[in-house]
């Protein structure tokens, strides 16, 4: 199978999902104002590099992007890089930087911004080469289906202007909000985030030094001064006071003033992680709040895994657990919703279901 044209005519979104219907492997390249490649097994995306290509490594430049490591841990890194044959990801997980499941969620991180820039592009050329069975020269820790990289990434690109508008400027800074988030409220990157908002560094360098995408970086921010757990401040010197508007924009205006942070603050907050953070598991210091966060957060899954089963099979499923045997609904899922007292209900005369409560 060969495929290539114009991404006037055909953008990123629908190239990926007719690879990923036909189960296909290969090389996709896209040669615009960013050249991608994308590499398929059997219609799953297995990675975001290809090292035979001599160009500078995406996963190099979004590490170097994201501040993960300080100089001279770069410089440790290209020395063993010099002086072994050794990929990037091996030199990562031989020398304790990552281990195996950090740089994995790290690599889909990378897939994931590069499939929401690349949906952006308009204008260049694309390239799918195919290969008989799994791509030689690769590789491959990652295994991503495409149609919930593709949804992610949809929402990543409507919600982005939200963010935008909340924190329209780089310069913006922040301090200790009303609310304080306990000792175990927060995960290693949300832990790295919240520090280096408390330190009084201005957003555009908490973003280059976050250690997580700017999008997983922004909508920490966002989220955390919605909840009063940070105080936004303006650049200027007549400290003006802004609005932060949250994503339905049912939140009032809040006065945000300058205030600075006790250090006795700063150590409460750097205690040990308790794993990679995932933008939306978020554990919150008030119980109601995360209680409707995690409701929120399921019925999204099942909204999701419902809509992809009709993509697939035409019609809705006729309950959860149809999901969970496709693999497209985690099993705690499923069970949580029923702990929940949660009930699925398919009104087939409608073409149409609703998750009710007992």
């Amino acid at each position: 199978m060969a495929l290539e044209g114009k991404l006037s005519d055909f953008n990123l979104a629908e190239i990926l999902q007719l690879i990923s219907s036909q189960q296909k492997s290969g090389f996709l390249n896209l040669e615009s104002s960013r050249n991608m490649v994308f590499v398929f097994d059997n219609g799953l995306l297995v990675a975001t590099r290809d090292r035979r290509i001599d160009k500078r490594d995406p996963l190099e430049s979004f590490l170097k992007a994201y501040g993960f490591f300080n100089e001279e841990q770069w410089m440790h890194v290209e020395f063993v890089s010099r002086n072994s044959s050794l990929d990037l990801t091996e030199i990562l997980v031989s020398e304790n930087l990552f281990t195996e499941e950090k740089l994995e969620k790290v690599l889909k991180s990378l897939a994931q911004e590069m499939t929401t820039m690349g949906m952006k592009l308009r204008q260049g050329s694309y390239h799918f080469r195919a290969s008989k069975g799994s791509p030689s020269g690769v590789f491959s820790r990652i295994k991503i289906d495409i149609q919930g990289l593709l949804m992610e990434s949809a929402r990543r690109l409507d919600e982005g202007k939200m963010l935008r508008e909340a924190l329209p400027s780089p310069n913006i800074t922040f301090s200790q909000g009303e609310k304080v988030i306990p000792e175990d409220g927060l995960c290693e990157t949300g832990q790295h985030v919240f520090s280096l908002a408390l330190a009084g560094i201005p957003l555009g360098r908490i973003i280059r030094q976050g250690r997580a995408g700017s999008f997983v970086v922004r909508t920490l921010l966002k989220t955390w001064c919605e909840e009063d757990y940070l105080l936004a401040e303006n650049d200027n010197e007549e400290k003006e006071t802004t609005e932060l508007k949250s994503a339905s924009q049912s939140k009032n205006t809040r006065g945000l003033g300058l205030r600075r942070v006790p250090v006795l603050a700063m150590v409460l907050i750097l205690v040990l992680g308790l794993g990679w953070l995932r933008w939306s598991t978020i554990p919150l210091a008030d119980t109601k709040v995360a209680d409707r966060i995690r409701q929120s957060q399921l019925r999204h899954e099942i909204q999701t895994a419902s809509t992809l089963f009709r993509y697939r099979e035409g019609h809705w499923p006729d309950n959860l657990q149809l999901l969970v045997e496709r693999g497209l609904l985690a099993d705690q899922a499923a069970k949580l919703s029923g702990e929940l007292k949660w009930e699925y209900v398919l009104d087939k005369k409608n073409d149409r279901y609703e998750i009710s409560q007992h």
